[in-house]
């Protein structure tokens, strides 16, 4: 093969694997849905509820965990049957206060002093909980009245469901081409989809739940620990996980991109760390987890490097008109994305517009994720975005 040839492959090969990615595997999980049957239980509400905890870990959320505990202790379960944790990772603002104003039977704060990272809270939280049936939740979410209930159905319904995840609606303040809430629902119809074959990747933090005997304690350095939870659990067990959209709840979008941006940043060195403790799944023996996992997620956290090879390798090929045109799209496709905010108001092509914007700027997070990665500089720690609930 000459230099042109491997060029015309490597460019063909970079652009095909970041369309199967998000494109081509939603396509071969809608296709087998159709021909696959799930494995899903007839849906019974339980003679008596069972006992359960719902968990929050919070660091300086004194704008929303007031607000956050009133919402708890209004949810549509019975009262004697349900405690509510809340962990304190080294506050130093007024959120221990807040929280010790609701402490009653069922309310408890467990306030650290020192700060560690929400990894080690949550093992010491969930250590703690009376309950066999844990509940992970965020400062900033709410629950819909019946979120609880719908979770626990679930975990009655799946038999070999060890998590449950509960749908996460995003609100984002579209004046400002904020498309978090537009990707979201994409990613939870992929959620969907992968539930009906109970690969479902991780959780979200916002909302789910699983029995508290399958929980594996993670590494205190953990990042995204919503990931690593439902995946450590099937690494060792080979339980289940299933997305349950009846049971809701919401959050707000950050109101800066710049919030957003460094999220995901955050959330992208997480994801290569969680490669490192969660690479066995990707082993062609464990079937359906392996597709998903290598599909979804792997070749989207490498997606990066894939743009830049198809970009390289393009511009090497500009003497060959079909390939000009080729590379003309993307410098186009570019230049909509980065004048986004001006064309955001025009019709169709605005919100396509913000939509190329937003996945560079998830793919430009991922990169720079990688690289505090690769130099061991993001901390299990959160940083707070101001919150307006």
């Amino acid at each position: 093969m000459d230099y042109e040839s491997l060029l015309v492959v490597l460019m063909f090969a970079s652009f095909g694997l970041l369309l199967y990615t998000y494109a081509g595997y939603p396509a071969v999980l809608w296709a087998a849905s159709k021909w696959i049957r799930s494995k899903e239980r007839s849906d019974v509400e339980p003679a008596e509820w069972p006992r359960v905890s719902v968990l929050v870990s919070a660091y300086n959320e004194e704008t929303a965990i007031g607000e956050r505990i009133a919402n708890l202790l209004s949810l549509d379960y019975p009262a004697d049957r349900i405690e509510i944790l809340v962990g304190s990772d080294g506050s130093t603002d007024r959120t221990c206060e807040i929280v010790r104003g609701y402490e009653k039977p069922g309310v408890r704060l467990l306030c650290f002093e020192q700060r560690r990272g929400k990894a080690s809270v949550l093992n010491d939280l969930i250590a703690r909980a009376r309950n066999d049936i844990v509940v992970l939740t965020d400062a900033n979410t709410f629950f819909r009245p019946d979120a609880v209930r719908e979770l626990v159905k679930s975990l009655l319904r799946y038999s070999a469901g060890s998590v449950v995840v509960g749908r996460l609606d995003l609100t984002a303040p579209s004046e400002n081409g904020n498309l978090d809430g537009a990707y979201w629902r994409y990613e939870t119809w992929i959620k969907t989809l992968e539930s009906h074959f109970g690969s479902l990747l991780g959780a979200n933090g916002a909302i789910y739940a699983f029995h508290r005997e399958r929980y594996r304690p993670l590494p205190k350095e953990a990042i995204v620990d919503d990931f690593l939870i439902p995946m450590l659990m099937r690494q060792d067990s080979d339980a289940r996980v299933y997305f349950v959209p009846e049971a809701r709840a919401w959050e707000r979008s950050p109101d800066e991109v710049k919030d957003e941006f460094y999220r995901h940043v955050r959330i992208g060195a997480g994801n290569f760390q969680a490669l490192r403790w969660t690479w066995k799944l990707l082993l062609p023996w464990k079937g359906t987890i392996a597709l998903a996992y290598f599909s979804h997620k792997v070749l989207r956290w490498f997606g990066p490097w894939l743009m830049l090879a198809g970009f390289l390798t393009n511009l090497q090929l500009l003497h060959i008109p079909v390939f000009a045109v080729l590379f003309l799209g993307q410098v186009v496709l570019y230049e909509i994305a980065f004048g986004a905010l001006l064309l955001h108001r025009i019709p169709i092509v605005g919100r396509a517009a913000s939509a190329m914007r937003y996945f560079l700027i998830l793919n430009i997070a991922l990169l720079v994720g990688l690289g505090r990665f690769v130099l061991r500089v993001e901390q299990p720690f959160w940083s707070t975005a101001p919150r307006r609930i």
